[in-house]
């Protein structure tokens, strides 16, 4: 029986499986290693990055090697060519990636294009702030990078851009008496923008060379970066190129770029799309995800079980489904006993190692009788040794 291999990605972006390169880089990795997985849409609610599972259980990358029928694509790598991969893996993740963020996120007509397809998979009421999290996060790393707003970013959400729009909107005397500036006909905003934004192109072009010809001179003629058949490190410059190659973004600044200037690096991207996925993005075995929640039944889920909301039983009747999920509850809740256990003892035996405690045995010989202590002395001669009970520092 083989075993079911599903690739968890995020949204799908036509004609792309996925909105982002992760995902698309997974889905390669097995492609290329000999898998042909199943492909779905991640749980937003569970877990919104991209994951494999393997019979319903998660597996982390570096263990693909576990998965049956799966070969590694770098196997046939030197040691040196396995350490110069890592390199440009590296290069790509810290250049190409700003450059395709912001043609997904910075620029105002893609953004809305590709918001669109997130909302269509997010439940209520992460469809309310899911996106603009994702964006918000994409943007504070493309302003540290200097790559916000390049080409016509948006001004409303640039506070610096929209201080330096007021200070040009005024003209200070030399006396310091500020006062409007005189409007110069029906194009003088329009012209500053348009200023605004050839420059902001420029400057877009210049990163993109940066990070474009160095690429292009490693690949030289060749048919990839390392061989005869590709590697790891093909499907990971595959899996940025393609997010602006194959997607019809009102914008196509970048892949503009990259279709007039780097005609080899296109002619890679096709070469790899080819070899994994011969019939083209709509082969992709793409599973039905799990219905979403109804606006009554997200609202019972926050609810105590008084008011309506689910119950304890019924939650753990519904883990209970699965005989593996009830194995791993109980071996977990073994460990966390042991666990107590060991921690208990450790601090017992440091409270006593320290000496923060001191525990002295003895026998009752050991103990004096401290001074000016009253004594009682008892007549054992009498028939009744009470009644001769005599306190021996009474004066009668």
């Amino acid at each position: 029986m083989s075993s079911a291999v599903v690739v968890h990605t995020t949204p799908p972006l036509t004609p792309l499986p996925a909105s982002d390169a992760t995902s698309i880089r997974l889905l390669g990795i097995l492609r290329l290693g000999g898998l042909s997985p199943d492909v779905t849409t991640a749980d937003w609610s569970a877990n919104g990055k991209p994951f494999i599972t393997l019979d319903n259980i998660a597996i982390q990358e570096r263990y693909l090697s576990s998965i049956p029928g799966w070969s590694d694509p770098d196997h046939a790598l030197s040691a040196e060519q396995s350490a110069d991969s890592l390199e440009w893996k590296a290069f790509v993740d810290g250049l190409v990636t700003d450059l395709v963020n912001h043609t997904m996120y910075s620029l105002p007509p893609n953004h809305p294009f590709l918001a669109g397809a997130q909302l269509a998979t997010c439940p209520f009421p992460m469809n309310h702030y899911v996106p603009h999290r994702i964006r918000s996060i994409h943007r504070n790393r493309l302003r540290a990078a200097g790559m916000w707003g390049l080409g016509g970013g948006e001004e409303g959400d640039d506070s610096d851009t929209q201080r330096k729009k007021l200070a040009d909107s005024v003209v200070v005397a030399p006396g310091g008496t500020k006062a409007e500036r005189a409007w110069s006909g029906w194009g003088s905003g329009r012209e500053v923008a348009d200023r605004q934004r050839k420059f902001g192109e420029e400057a877009l072009r210049q990163r993109a060379r940066s990070a474009f010809d160095p690429l292009a001179r490693k690949l030289g003629e060749h048919r990839y970066f390392y061989g005869k058949q590709p590697t790891s490190f093909d499907i990971a410059l595959f899996a940025q190129l393609t997010l602006v190659l194959s997607v019809a973004w009102p914008n196509p600044l970048l892949a503009n770029l990259l279709r007039d200037s780097y005609p080899t690096l296109v002619a890679h991207h096709d070469r790899v799309l080819k070899k994994l996925f011969p019939g083209g993005w709509g082969t992709i075995s793409r599973l039905a995800p799990a219905p979403h929640p109804t606006l009554v039944e997200s609202v019972r889920l926050y609810l105590p079980s008084w008011l309506g909301g689910p119950s304890a039983e019924g939650e753990k009747k519904k883990e209970a489904k699965d005989p593996r999920d009830i194995d791993t509850q109980k071996r977990l809740q073994r460990g966390r006993y042991l666990w107590f256990l060991g921690a208990g003892a450790a601090f017992i035996s440091y409270i006593l190692y320290s000496g923060l405690i001191e525990v002295h045995f003895g026998d009752d010989d050991d103990f004096e009788e401290e001074e000016g202590m009253d004594e009682w002395t008892v007549n054992v001669e009498d028939d009744d040794p009470f009644a001769s009970l005599v306190y021996e520092d009474d004066d009668e």
